[in-house]
C-alpha cells in the first residue's frame, strides 16, 4: 500500500500513451550479470521484448471508455499489472489467445495506425507470449465482464546468492571493461605479475597502463582477484570457491 512513484496522465489519448511509454520503460530495470566463465557482460530487462508496451497498447485500443475507471499499471517488485475497464469484445478468452481479433474502438485503431504507433496490431497477446518462451515464468490474462487483468511476471525477479566462484557463477557487481580483461587474462595465465598482465592487455588496449592496472587490481577487483607469493616472484589469480 506504500507507493514509491505514483503518476496520473491525462489528455489526448496518444500524449497518454507516450506518457506511459516513457515511465514504464523507466521502470523496466535492466539487470547487467557477467557470466564467469566468457567474462561478457549479459543484460536482461525485467519485462522482455515489447511486452510491456504491446500490453499498454492493447489497455488504450480495447478499454471501454463508457466505464467511468481507469487504465491501471502498477509495478511491483515480482510483477507488472495492467488492469483496463472493459472485457473482451465479442469474443471469448480462448479465441483471444488463438489469435482471433476484435474491434471495440475501432477508430481509435484506424488513427494509431496512421500515426505509426501500431505495429502488427492484434498480435498483442501472441507477441508478449512470444517474448517469455525463454523464462519460467509466463504472462497471466484474465478477463471479466467489466474488466481485463494482465500479469506480466519480472524475469529478473529472484533471490540472489552470494557468488561462489568466479569462474562458474555469474557476477552482478559492476565490473568496468578493464576489470574484465583483467579477470579474463588471469583465467588464461593464471599467476602472472602486474607487468605481464600489462603486456597482455596493451595488445587491444594500448592506452591502459600499469599504473591503471594496479589500480584497478586494489580498488575493484579484490572480492575477485588476489595476489600470492613475495612481491619480487609473486602474481595474480582469480579466486577460487575455496578461498570465498
Amino acid at each position: 500500500m506504500n507507493f514509491k512513484i505514483k503518476k496520473s496522465f491525462k489528455g489526448s489519448l496518444v500524449n497518454i500513451l507516450k506518457n506511459v511509454e516513457e515511465q514504464a520503460e523507466r521502470l523496466n530495470d535492466l539487470r547487467v550479470i557477467i557470466d564467469g566463465s566468457s567474462f561478457k557482460r549479459i543484460e536482461t530487462k525485467s519485462y522482455p521484448g515489447a511486452s510491456i508496451r504491446e500490453m499498454v497498447l492493447n489497455a488504450i485500443c480495447h478499454a471501454n471508455y463508457f466505464i467511468r475507471s481507469n487504465i491501471k499499471i502498477e509495478f511491483f517488485p515480482d510483477k507488472a499489472k495492467i488492469t483496463s475497464p472493459g472485457g473482451i469484445f465479442n469474443a471469448s478468452m480462448d479465441d483471444i489467445m488463438n489469435g482471433v481479433h476484435t474491434y471495440r474502438n475501432p477508430r481509435l485503431v484506424h488513427v494509431f495506425d496512421k500515426l505509426g504507433m501500431i505495429e502488427n496490431f492484434g498480435t498483442g497477446i501472441p507477441r508478449t507470449i512470444e517474448s517469455y518462451k525463454n523464462y519460467d515464468v509466463k504472462p497471466e490474462f484474465k478477463a471479466t465482464e467489466n474488466f481485463f487483468f494482465v500479469t506480466l511476471p519480472n524475469v529478473n525477479y529472484q533471490e540472489i546468492e552470494s557468488i561462489t566462484d568466479p569462474i562458474t557463477d555469474p557476477i552482478t557487481d559492476p565490473i568496468s571493461d578493464l576489470g574484465l580483461e583483467i579477470m579474463k587474462a588471469l583465467k588464461l595465465n593464471p599467476g602472472i605479475s602486474t607487468i605481464k598482465l600489462t603486456e597482455i592487455i596493451q595488445t587491444t588496449s594500448p592506452s591502459v597502463s600499469r599504473d591503471m592496472i594496479k589500480n584497478e587490481l586494489k580498488r575493484n577487483l579484490t572480492a575477485y582477484v588476489e595476489h600470492r607469493g613475495s612481491n619480487r616472484n609473486g602474481g595474480y589469480y582469480l579466486k577460487s570457491k575455496s578461498d570465498k
